[in-house]
C-alpha cells in the first residue's frame, strides 16, 4: 500500500527576515523567526458564533493570533516575554453576569513568568497587554509548561527546579493589570529534575473541559499522574511511570483518555495505561521504522494527538517534510505524507478536529494548514514505495539503567495546591 502525499491547503508567513540578513547569507530563508509553538482556542472576537483563534509563539518572544477560518492576523504581541516562550494555551473564563466568555491566552517562558492576555480586542495587528502575570517562587526558576483545568479556574505551571505550581485564575479580569500572584500551592517532591510538560486530562475529544487528573513529564525520566482534587501532593499522586529516558512530551489518549503516550529527547516512544502504571508498548527509537514506512527520512518526532478514535504521531525531517502515522498496540502505520509546505524543521502542530485538518509551524516562519480529507498524490508516483506498517514488541523490557529514577521516599509534609 502507498501513502498519499499531501500538499498544504493554505500557508501563512509569520515574519520576514531583513534584506541585509538575506544578502549576507545566500542560503538563508526568505522568512524570519522560528515558529516554536502553535495552539488553537477560543475566538478573539466577542461574537459567540465566530471562529476560534490560532496562536503561534515565535523565537523572538513575539506572539501572533490569527482567525482560524481566514488565517487573517488578529493580534501581535511584541516582546511578550524577555526570554524564549516555552508553552502556550487558550482558555475561557466567564465574567460575572456576562453570558459571553472572555477568551484568554496563557504563555509560559524561561523568564519565570506565565502571562495571561485578554484577546477580546479585535483590531487588526493590535497590541495586547497582559492582564496578569504569574511568577514562580524560586529565584531564576523557569516556567517550562502551562495547562489549565477546572473549567479555566486553575493553572498548573511546571518549572526547571522540579516543581509544579498551581494558580487560581478565577480573579483574572481586565481591571487587574500586571499583578504577580503567589501560587495556591506546589508539588515539590515527585520530581528531582526539570518538569518539561504538564497536561490536564480532557473529558472528551472536542471539549476544553478537564478532569482533575494532571500528568507531568520530567527530565528525570518519570511521568507522574496526580488527582489534583486531593488536599496534598502525597495523596494526589496516583501513579508513576519510569520511562527510562528524559521526557519532553506526554499526553492522554484513548476512548476514556485512559492511555498515556511518552516521547523522549532521544526520539523514543512508549504507551502506558496510566491508572495501573503498566506499559502497553515500548516502540523504542522509531525513526528508522518511520522512515521505511513513509519512504522518506523521518529524523525527529514532533508530537502526538488523539483524533477520531486514533492515536496519531507526527514526525518530520530537516527538509520540512513530515508524515502522520497511526499508532496501534505493537504497530505504527503511515497515513499521510505532508510535503511542499515547509522549508525547515517543523516545531509544532495542532489538530483541528471539526474539519479534519492540522496546522503545522516550523523554523521557516510558516504556518501551514493541511486538509486531511483532501485526496493526495500516491507517493509511488514519485518513485517512493511506501510500506503499510511496522510492528514492534509490546513486551520489550525497558533498560534498568538510564534517565529514569525510582520515586524517592517522602520525608517532608505534603504540599497542597489549594
Amino acid at each position: 500500500m502507498s501513502a498519499l502525499k499531501q500538499i498544504p491547503n493554505r500557508s501563512v508567513v509569520t515574519s520576514f527576515a531583513s534584506a541585509s540578513s538575506i544578502a549576507a547569507n545566500s542560503t538563508a530563508y526568505e522568512e524570519g523567526h522560528y515558529v516554536l509553538h502553535v495552539a488553537c482556542g477560543p475566538c478573539p472576537s466577542t461574537s459567540a458564533s465566530a471562529s476560534s483563534a490560532l496562536t503561534c509563539a515565535l523565537s523572538n518572544q513575539c506572539v501572533q493570533t490569527y482567525d482560524r477560518e481566514t488565517l487573517k492576523k488578529c493580534h501581535t504581541i511584541d516582546e511578550a516575554h524577555s526570554a524564549p516562550i516555552t508553552d502556550l494555551t487558550h482558555t475561557q473564563i466567564a465574567s460575572s453576569g456576562d453570558a459571553i466568555q472572555s477568551p484568554l491566552l496563557l504563555t509560559s517562558s524561561q523568564d519565570g513568568l506565565v502571562k495571561i492576555f485578554d484577546l477580546r480586542v479585535n483590531t487588526s495587528s493590535s497590541q495586547v497587554s497582559p492582564v496578569i502575570q504569574l511568577g514562580l517562587t524560586k529565584t531564576k526558576e523557569e516556567a517550562l509548561s502551562v495547562s489549565v483545568g477546572y473549567n479555566g479556574a486553575l493553572a498548573a505551571v511546571s518549572g526547571n527546579k522540579g516543581n509544579i505550581h498551581f494558580f487560581d485564575l478565577r480573579n483574572v479580569s481586565s481591571s487587574t493589570s500586571n499583578v504577580t500572584n503567589d501560587p495556591l500551592g506546589s508539588y515539590v517532591e515527585s520530581h528531582k529534575d526539570e518538569v518539561t510538560k504538564v497536561r490536564f486530562q480532557r473529558m472528551d475529544r472536542d471539549s476544553h473541559d478537564t478532569t482533575p487528573l494532571l500528568v507531568s513529564a520530567s527530565e528525570d525520566g518519570l511521568a507522574c499522574v496526580f488527582d489534583t482534587s486531593q488536599p496534598s501532593e502525597e495523596m494526589a499522586l496516583k501513579s508513576v511511570m519510569n520511562v527510562g529516558a528524559p521526557l519532553r512530551d506526554v499526553g492522554f489518549f484513548g476512548p476514556s483518555f485512559e492511555g498515556l503516550y511518552c516521547l523522549t529527547g532521544s526520539e523514543t516512544m512508549s504507551a502506558w495505561h496510566h491508572d495501573s502504571a503498566q506499559r502497553i508498548c515500548d516502540f523504542g527509537d522509531v525513526r528508522n521504522h518511520l522512515s521505511s514506512s513513509a519512504g522518506l527520512p523521518m529524523q525527529y518526532l514532533v508530537g502526538c494527538s488523539w483524533d477520531r478514535g486514533e492515536l496519531n504521531l507526527v514526525a518530520g525531517n530537516m527538509d520540512g517534510e513530515c508524515a502522520i502515522f497511526k499508532v496501534d498496540t505493537g504497530s505504527i502505520s503511515v497515513k499521510k505524507i505532508l510535503s511542499g509546505g515547509h522549508k525547515g524543521c517543523i516545531r509544532s502542530f495542532v489538530p483541528c478536529t471539526w474539519n479534519n485538518s492540522i496546522i503545522t509551524g516550523g523554523e521557516d516562519s510558516r504556518l501551514c494548514e493541511w486538509n486531511l480529507d483532501q485526496k493526495g498524490v500516491s507517493s509511488g508516483n514519485v518513485g517512493k514505495e511506501v510500506a503499510s506498517s511496522y510492528s514492534f514488541s509490546s513486551q520489550k523490557q525497558m533498560p534498568r539503567s538510564g534517565g529514569g529514577a525510582i520515586r524517592r521516599q517522602k520525608k517532608k509534609k505534603g504540599h497542597s495546591p489549594y
